[in-house]
């Protein structure tokens, strides 16, 4: 239900641009990137096919070949938990490539815009294939060579390279297409496992209902919800530090939904559009979703009534 309501929004939000996406694409690039580099350049590999393992860009044994890859996913965690620990599961938001897989079919699933090129259109179709592909390939580069894709001397090692490599394309393809979003919330054992392992408590998204300057008490807040309906992992941006129940799948309940928020900014994203769209006749063009460290509590709303802004939920950040 919540990429049904996605994919409803998600088209007049993409169709603005915005700063996120180009960063979005510089991120994952840097991530396949290095899933390519680190093999490709000799820097740590294990070749199962031609022996031709790599260990800081030089001919390896086995063992340091092996010992050389466990170091270089061993870096990979490491980078990603400095990044939880500091930020929350942003990585899961910006880096991740399942988590763009499933942005690319998001946009695959979308009605074709005909007033788009051709190739656009065909681009975005497909996108999911694309992307699985690269993701796949670069992986199996960490355990051979790209020479075993043209062994044709060797009906076997080509079978195995390729048996291996379109087995992982479809597999990912069927995961973004059909099970997209479903995954991170309640199978990916990554994304599940840094909500719980010092998750950050002071970076994310806050909500500031009131405005500060402008308009008297009019909320900055339109209340229209979109921040919400645009969320790829149903939760409700507006109030982050609530405890939630559990998810189904592996999750737990009963964490604060910051914790399972993938820090995207596709939030701020339809936030800001919204904003921008009535700012002319409101004068107001605060926007009351924010991202990044907390200025003060996390959630800041106007008590109806007496106007009087304050926390809510009375909850510890602890």
């Amino acid at each position: 239900m919540a990429t049904t309501v996605r994919l409803k929004v998600l088209p007049r939000v993409e169709s603005r641009g915005h700063r996120y996406v180009w960063l979005r694409n510089l991120t994952q690039a840097i991530t396949i990137g290095i899933l390519l580099v680190v093999p490709l350049s000799g820097l740590a590999r294990v070749d199962l096919y031609e022996g031709d393992h790599r260990m800081l860009y030089r001919e390896a044994t086995l063992k340091e070949g092996l010992a050389a890859v466990i170091i270089g996913i061993a870096a990979l965690y490491l980078v990603t938990f400095v990044i939880n620990f500091a930020c929350g599961r942003m990585f899961c938001g910006w880096g991740c490539p399942v988590g763009f897989l499933n942005r690319l079919a998001d946009v695959a699933n979308l009605k074709p815009d005909k007033r788009q090129a051709r190739w656009k259109r065909w681009r975005d179709a497909a996108g999911p294939v694309g992307h699985s592909t690269l993701l796949t390939v670069s992986c199996m580069f960490w355990w051979t060579s790209p020479a075993t894709y043209l062994a044709f001397d060797s009906p076997v090692a080509l079978a195995w390279a390729w048996g291996l490599t379109l087995t992982g394309v479809a597999s990912l393809a069927a995961l973004g297409w059909w099970w997209r979003w479903g995954f991170c919330i309640r199978a990916c054992p990554v994304g599940l496992y840094y909500s719980f392992v010092a998750p950050s408590q002071s970076f994310g998204i806050f909500f500031r209902e009131a405005t500060e300057r402008g308009a008297g008490d009019t909320d900055a807040c339109l209340h229209c919800n979109a921040c919400i309906k645009v969320c790829p992992v149903d939760l409700n941006p507006m109030d982050l530090a609530e405890a939630i129940p559990a998810r189904g799948g592996v999750s737990v309940s009963d964490a604060p939904a910051n914790n399972h928020c993938l820090k995207c900014g596709d939030c701020i994203q339809a936030c800001e559009m919204m904003i921008d769209l009535a700012s002319e006749r409101r004068g107001i063009d605060e926007v009351p979703l924010r991202f990044g460290f907390y200025d003060g509590p996390q959630r800041l709303v106007r008590r109806r009534g007496s106007g009087e802004i304050v926390q809510s939920p009375q909850v510890s950040q602890a």
